[in-house]
Parts: C-alpha cells; structure tokens; sequence
C-alpha cells in the first residue's frame, strides 16, 4: 500500500502546511525564548523540522508492514522502540552535521545547540510518537473501511442470491396456475383455451425480457399486470372488473419489475376463485413526498371459506422490499368487512 500522503495532492499540502505551523512554533520559540538572531532561529527550525518531516514519510511503511491492521500490540511497540533508537540518533546528528556546514564558525550557535540538546530530543520522541500513532490511526481507518466494504459486497451478493431465488419462486407458481387454467378450458372451451396460449406466451416473453432487470417503470409494469389480466378475462369474463386510476407522476415511476403481478394473482385467488359476485380489482397510485403509494384493493366473499395456500404472493413482494429498498414497512395489509387492500410505499430517492 503506498504512503497516504501522496494519494492526493491535497494531502501532500496538508502535510507541508502542518509542518510548516510546527517550524514556525519553532522559529518563534526560537526567537523569544532563546534570542536567537532571525537568520539562525529560521535556519534552525527548518533543518530540524524538514529533516523530521522526511523521515515521518518514511515511517508509514513499517507502521503500515508491520501491523496492517492498525492495531498496537507488545510486538508493535517493541518495533517501534528500536526504530526509535535508530531514527531520533540519526535526526540529531543528521541536523547538527547540516547546521555545522552553514554555521561553521559561529561558536555561540553550537553552544546553544549544546544546550538544548535534550529539548530536542524531547521533541524528536513527541514528533515520532505523533507521526507512528498518526499512522496507526489511519490504517485501522483503511482496515475498517476495506471490512465494510467486503461486508457490503458480501450483502449485495447475498442479497443478489435471495433475489433470484424468490424470482424462481415466482414464475413457476404463475405458470402452473396458468396452466391449470388452461387444462380446464380445453375441454370446457377449447377457442378460449387456444386464445389464452397466446396470451401467455406473451406474457412470459415479457417476464423474461425483464427478469433480469431489478426495477423498471410504472408504466411498463402497468402494460405487465394489464397483459397477465387478459389472460385471466378469458377464463373469468365479466366476473372479473379491473379498474385503474394512475396519474402521470406514478407512470414515470421506478419500481421492482414484476412486484404487481403476485398481488393481483392473489386479489383473484382470494376474490374472483371464491366468489360468485362480481370482484372488481381497483389498483390506485398517488405521489407522496419522496415516495409513489399504491393500493390494490378487491372486494370479497366474507362467508366463504378462505383458500388454504403458501402465501408466496404477498411474502415474496414483502421480501423483495425489503431486500432491494433495505425498509420496513414498504407493505401494509389491511382487510375490512368484504374488502381486501394492500398498499405498497416505493422509495423514489
């Protein structure tokens, strides 16, 4: 992994700034403390911070090879205390070897850099201190965000794997009602039975067209459950009404393709099968903040006896809300006298 520091010129700066600040604390002290002329205080701490700033880019590299998870541990500290010996020797004499070739006749100066020898090596340990914790710091930060994103892209494809298997779910249990359908209407109307081949096929194209595909519009989810509801109209005729009301904001729509079709499946499962009234199939959409809302509701036999079944309807497009939006409550049920709702929230933002 290469230095941090040259990742982006914007960190190059920050780095040259915040050294910078830490020579100019050092000329300043330089200057009133010890009342150092200009010229030595400026030569001084540019010497001593410039070569430490240096020697900080170097150290990401055992920081970084030897924890690459950023934690410290007795091995860590036990590295670092030698490196210590090594570098801080090295920084002074490195420093004092530079300022005597630039001030080699100035006797006064060395004096003072005799006198605070031991200030500098304080200095020295804080500044390597502050750059090995600085380091840690940033490795376990790019530890922890490589684990989150493995994290992320191990869920997408959990998910990715969830969602294809409540697909495979799904077309077989469409298709094998409708070819119950069709069984019967062969032997009780054959044209119709013929007809409704037709419709189906239709319709699977266009189920595989977009299996594959995650979302889709509102529109072409529409011309969807409109083609799925001619299939059934062969069967059922008058008994079953569909009725929309879907304004121009919900059909620009985006929403799961595929995720109307079971409900609608379930609204004659549960409606027209077992009822010998008329059951009209309402489906209504409206914008709501950062959201579409739409309702599908039917009415129902109340004293019939309710089929039996899986439920793989509603708790397939429950799941796959859940999975893809990653929200609760994307679907409410809601079932009162004869009337049978379900509304669904799809995210838009």
């Amino acid at each position: 992994m290469a230095n941090p520091l040259f990742e982006r010129r914007r960190n190059i700066y920050l780095y040259i700034i915040v050294w910078l600040v830490v020579a100019g604390a050092h000329f300043l002290m330089g200057i009133i403390y010890f009342d150092l002329d200009v010229l030595l205080a400026v030569t001084d701490s540019l010497v001593y911070n410039g070569l430490f700033a240096a020697t900080a880019v170097i150290l990401w590299y055992p920081v970084r090879y030897n924890n690459p998870e950023g934690k410290i541990s007795l091995r860590a500290l036990i590295t670092y205390f030698f490196l210590g010996l090594l570098i801080l020797p090295a920084w002074l004499y490195l420093g004092y070897f530079v300022l005597k070739i630039v001030f080699s006749g100035n006797e006064d100066y060395f004096r003072f850099l005799n006198n605070t020898f031991f200030i500098r090596v304080i200095l020295g340990m804080l500044f390597f201190i502050a750059s090995v914790l600085f380091y840690h710091l940033l490795v376990y930060y790019k530890a922890l965000e490589e684990k989150r994103l493995n994290e992320t892209r191990l869920n997408l494809l959990v998910r990715e794997s969830e969602l294809n298997m409540l697909r495979s779910q799904m077309n077989p249990h469409f298709l094998f009602n409708s070819l119950n359908s069709i069984s019967s209407l062969t032997i009780s109307d054959p044209d119709k039975a013929r007809e409704m081949i037709i419709k189906l096929s239709d319709f699977l194209r266009y189920a595989l067209k977009y299996n594959q595909q995650d979302k889709t519009s509102f529109a072409e989810e529409l011309k969807n459950i409109e083609l799925y509801l001619d299939i059934e109209k062969i069967r059922f005729g008058e008994k079953l009404v569909f009725e929309k009301d879907v304004g121009e904001v919900c059909l620009k729509a985006i929403l799961p393709n595929m995720i109307l079709q079971p409900l609608i499946e379930n609204a004659i499962k549960h409606g027209v099968y077992e009822s010998v009234d008329q059951v009209i199939i309402n489906l209504s959409c409206k914008g709501s903040g950062n959201f579409i809302e739409i309702s599908l509701r039917n009415n129902f036999d109340p004293d019939h006896k309710s089929r039996t079944g899986a439920g793989v309807g509603l708790k397939n497009v429950e799941n796959r809300l859940h999975l893809i939006y990653n929200r609760e409550e994307l679907l409410k049920i809601k079932k009162e006298m004869n009337m049978f709702e379900v509304i669904l929230k799809i995210p838009q933002k």
